[in-house]
Order: C-alpha cells, then sequence, then structure tokens
C-alpha cells in the first residue's frame, strides 16, 4: 500500500524542484531486473532541477554480469569526454553498488556517486541480501570477483539514502558501507525511494554538492 502512496504524493505534487544544477552531466542508474523506464520519474525530477540527465542505456539491469561493467565504464567516460566535466552517478538498489565500483575504478571521470537503497556492504549475513545471490551472476558474495568489485568500490566516497522500512534490501547493508560513506536515512520503501518527491529533492540536493576530489 506504502508504495502506491508515495507513486501518488509524486503525481500530485504540485512543487516545482528547486534548481540546483547547472548542467552538470548526471546518469542514473536503475535496480536489478529493471531498466530506465523505472526511473523516469527521477531523471525527470533531476532534469527539472537543471542537470543535464543520462539513462544508462544497458537495457535491464541483471546484475555485473559478463561485460556490464566494462560497458557502464565506457558509458561513464563517453559522457565525461562530451561534456567535458566528471559525471555523477545515481544508482537505485543494486545499480548503486554497481555506480560506485565505477567510481572506485575511473575516479578521473566520476565526480560523485548518490546511491538510493543500495546494498553497498553485500553482507551476506544480511537476511534481505541472502535471497538474491543471483544478482551476482550466481557468483557467492564470498567469491573472488565479487570480493575484488567490493574492494573497487569501498575507495569511491558516496551518499548512501536508506529507508528502514525499505522492505527489500536490509538497511544496514546501506549504512553501513566500509570506507567514505556519508549515510541519510529517510522513510520510504524500496520503490519510493525513487518517486517520493521529498525523497527526490534530497538527491538533488546531494547531486548538486561539489564533486569529490579524484583519487
Amino acid at each position: 500500500m506504502r508504495v502506491f502512496l508515495n507513486i501518488g504524493k509524486s503525481a500530485l505534487s504540485r512543487r516545482r524542484p528547486r534548481r540546483r544544477g547547472q548542467g552538470q552531466p548526471v546518469l542514473v542508474v536503475p535496480g536489478f531486473g529493471t531498466s530506465d523506464v523505472a526511473t523516469v520519474l527521477l531523471r525527470g525530477y533531476l532534469d527539472a532541477a537543471g542537470f543535464d540527465v543520462h539513462t544508462w542505456d544497458l537495457g535491464i539491469n541483471r546484475g555485473p554480469r559478463g561485460d556490464v561493467m566494462r560497458r557502464l565504464s565506457s558509458r561513464v567516460r563517453s559522457i565525461a569526454r562530451k561534456t567535458r566535466q566528471r559525471v555523477r552517478i545515481v544508482g537505485w538498489s543494486l545499480g548503486g553498488l554497481m555506480a560506485r565500483v565505477i567510481a572506485g575504478r575511473i575516479p578521473q571521470h566520476v565526480g560523485r556517486v548518490v546511491t538510493l537503497g543500495s546494498p553497498l556492504t553485500a553482507d551476506p549475513a544480511s537476511s534481505h541480501l541472502s535471497r538474491i545471490y543471483g544478482w551476482f551472476g550466481g557468483d557467492s558474495l564470498q567469491g573472488r570477483a565479487v570480493q575484488t568489485m567490493l574492494r573497487d568500490g569501498a575507495r569511491a566516497p558516496v551518499t548512501s539514502i536508506f529507508s528502514r522500512n525499505d522492505g527489500v534490501v536490509a538497511w544496514q547493508a546501506c549504512a553501513e558501507a566500509a570506507g567514505s560513506c556519508r549515510s541519510l536515512e529517510v522513510d520510504a520503501t524500496h520503490l519510493g525511494l525513487i518517486v517520493d518527491p521529498d525523497i527526490l529533492e534530497i538527491v538533488s540536493r546531494e547531486v548538486a554538492r561539489a564533486p569529490e576530489a579524484a583519487a
């Protein structure tokens, strides 16, 4: 029921987004099992707030399988070259973890990472995460490839927006990540994180913050 309230709140909101952006490039990465369609309200809000918003253009997010991370890196590099600016990345759910990994690998092209309900620790002890190992192509979260990816991600500072009422990802996995992690608690369902206008305003504010220093 709450998810429909979040969507209804977004649809009925007459508040114009505060114009925080000045054309800074922002790439939005969808969550596991979704595509750019799922982030249309989030992207529309950021666009209205003055950012140069880009879709991830890689179809359905099936996790870091095959060459997806290479293709995502290429997408970020392409936007950075085209705009001559470091890219701010907003990632929902697993998309946020993937965004942080990319930022750790190519920090010279990424200015900021903001995540929404993202399992940044990938802690297998989390009851919520234990059911979704398939996010990682069937590999164990203790596997070498996954652990290498997590180490890469820990190099990048991140603003992690999370909710104790998420219902999909355990909040501890979002708020207790290793490395430089600025955690902001809100009240929303997992889907509500990308449609609630109050939370979208927080995202806009965080995206507008000055870029992190490149490693």
